[in-house]
């Protein structure tokens, strides 16, 4: 486990942000707009920000997708 420090940064008037380091992102394989679960224990004081395992399915394609008119003029 790797620890590094980061500071709270105000987001808006109602929340805080902390920035994750860039190269934590590429060894995880996470990316913009991902899903996280986040754990709080307030007990031991921490929170567990993780990601779901779950694959990206990849979009389909319309069906019946009409093919370019080589001859049009649009």
């Amino acid at each position: 486990m790797i620890k590094e420090k980061r500071k709270l940064i105000k987001f808006s008037n109602y929340s805080l942000c902390v920035t994750l380091p860039k190269w934590a992102i590429k060894e995880l394989k996470w990316g913009k707009g991902d899903l996280v679960n986040m754990n709080i224990d307030t007990k031991a004081e921490t929170i567990l920000i993780s990601k779901n395992k779950q694959v990206k399915k990849e979009k389909e394609g319309k069906k019946g997708k009409r093919k370019k008119n080589e001859y049009s003029r649009w």
